[in-house]
């Protein structure tokens, strides 16, 4: 008669010395056998075995045994099954004197091939001590011991992943293809803000919660089905009143844990807080921005209320001083009106004393309104002179032609606006710029071509700026699925100290290009040229629009 298969799983077990190894010295064994012949054939087949490092101590009664167990520590337990009434509960009564370690039962093959047998509950194998050999015992004690090693490490990892997600505020999920239904944990209910429901949702009621350009990603994600060793991943920002949205990565894996249960794909759901500090980020330096933008008009304000105030003191000053001069003018007396010989001789002294009282305060009158005026020209020409921000590194109003306008792929197109970019870059900054495109067609039917020239404009600022360099190479093509746009130069490239990826973003100023990618699913790197300068080279995902509705 054949022997029972033994319900192991090869590919999921060591079956070679290192199983034994992993318990770092020699393995003790306890067997409690009361037939002399059985613990004789047991000792022979161990003997027989390739287990070098091992002690086998044998007890004929329970009572001895849990003895033995409370006294010493015992990698492994062989109980002779057949001599128990009710082997569960004798188990019970090993594990409670706080023996955890595995337990390796021996059972006749007339008990083993009974309809109704049911491995007892805490034993981790049962083999048929009709059929012992010293193959079949070291390599049932290795799988024994093995599969323990395996489910106390499983618990230990699931335990601190726990601890992790809890503290990490990292939710699980699990979403069933055939369905179309997902169980959410309450962290991931709460990431999605959704209510606590252990029931399972259906994935339509997931992607409503999402943001309506993200919903497409998350479902196609899903629903395609992955390859057994496939990653699941994707990023999407859930829907809410306050900005910035909150961004979730979804990672996933396909899993079958045996052949009864459902196909299905298990991951994990967390926030992404480095987004929203950017954002946030972001937001405070633009609202620092408007405050100062406020204060100085402002101040331009309160100086112009103060200049008319003093320009209404200085003017009812004059007026006020001229009505004077009028009420203290002496009158001529009748009487001196005849008087032809006294009265003209005294005519001119006393012209030439209201001449000379009257020069001191029409002097000082002059002297206020020149200096109003000019305290005038001063303010006006500061309002002029306000520095604006501009958003290409040319000043278009230093330009000789009038009509001359900056480039607009709107009305151009990409390729006609961005030539004329780098015309202006290497006429502006005496750089020899060039520019090459490879599938003009599909860049003009591009539906982020806005987005493409507003990073071209901002990374030929940078090399115009910073870079001093004396040549820019300029390429945009497309890669399978992406565009890349390249733009390199020869200048004094990135500092010693900013040799990382994100360091230069901080010091350039192109914190805004990576936001902006970010959120349309491209990446933009930098590295150093060879053997100097700098390239900047930007991924972003073809989104090609249909001609014919264009048209």
């Amino acid at each position: 008669m054949s022997k029972s298969e033994s319900p192991i799983d090869k590919d999921s077990l060591k079956t070679s010395r290192p199983a034994i190894e992993e318990l770092g010295g020699t393995l003790f064994m306890l067997a409690v056998v009361s037939d002399e012949d059985d613990a004789a054939t047991l000792r022979a087949d161990l003997k027989r075995s390739r287990l070098d490092e091992y002690k086998l101590q044998r007890c004929t009664t329970t009572n001895d045994a849990r003895n033995m167990l409370r006294a010493c520590a015992f990698d492994l337990l062989i109980l002779q099954l057949d001599e128990f009434e009710n082997a569960e509960s004798e188990v019970e009564r090993f594990r409670a004197v706080g023996f955890e370690k595995p337990i390796l039962g021996l059972m006749s093959r007339r008990r083993l091939q009974r309809s109704d047998f049911i491995r007892p509950s805490g034993v981790d194998e049962v083999v048929c001590i009709d059929d012992l050999s010293p193959s079949l015992i070291e390599s049932s004690i290795r799988s024994t011991i093995h599969r323990a090693t395996l489910n106390s490490e499983r618990a230990l990892l699931e335990s601190r992943l726990n601890l992790s997600m809890q503290t990490a505020q990292m939710g699980s999920w699990t979403y069933f293809p055939r369905r179309d239904r997902i169980v959410l944990d309450p962290i991931a209910l709460a990431l999605l803000k959704l209510p606590c429901s252990p029931a399972e949702l259906p994935l339509d009621e997931i992607v409503e919660r999402v943001f309506p350009e993200d919903q497409s990603t998350l479902s196609e994600a899903l629903e395609r089905f992955p390859l057994k060793n496939d990653l699941v991943e994707c990023l999407v920002r859930v829907n809410g009143d306050q900005m910035p949205l909150r961004s979730l990565e979804l990672k996933g894996r396909i899993w079958k844990g045996n052949a009864f249960e459902e196909t299905s794909i298990i991951g994990v759901i967390r926030e992404i807080p480095k987004a929203n500090e950017l954002y946030e980020r972001i937001t405070e330096a633009n609202q620092a921005i408007q405050e100062a933008l406020e204060a100085r008009e402002d101040a331009f304000r309160k100086a112009d209320q103060k200049l008319k105030a003093l320009a209404e003191e200085f003017s009812s000053t004059k007026t006020d001083a001229s009505d004077t001069e009028q009420k203290e003018v002496p009158q001529r007396p009748p009487s001196e009106e005849t008087d032809t010989t006294g009265s003209e001789k005294d005519a001119p002294s006393l012209e030439s004393e209201e001449s000379k009282a009257a020069t001191p305060d029409e002097v000082l009158s002059i002297d206020k309104k020149t200096a109003y005026q000019e305290v005038s020209k001063s303010v006006a020409k500061k309002k002029d002179s306000t520095p604006k921000q501009e958003s290409l590194p040319f000043d278009f109003a230093q330009k000789p032609v009038a009509h001359y306008s900056p480039p607009n792929p709107a009305k151009e197109g990409f390729i006609g606006a961005a030539m004329r970019l780098v015309e202006m870059t290497r006429s502006e900054n005496e750089i020899d710029a060039t520019i090459s495109i490879e599938d003009e067609h599909s860049v003009e039917l591009e539906e982020k071509q806005d987005l493409l020239f507003e990073i071209l404009k901002e990374l030929l600022t940078n090399v115009a700026r910073h870079s001093q360099a004396k040549i820019c190479i300029v390429s945009l093509f497309r890669d399978e699925d992406e565009w890349v746009l390249q733009v390199e130069d020869d200048g004094v490239g990135l500092d010693e100290k900013l040799k990382s990826v994100n360091a230069p973003l901080n010091k350039i100023g192109l914190f805004q290009i990576r936001t902006q990618l970010a959120l349309k699913g491209g990446h933009l790197d930098m590295v150093p040229a060879s053997p100097n300068g700098l390239i900047a080279r930007v991924r972003l995902p073809v989104s090609i629009r249909d001609a014919s509705k264009n048209t």
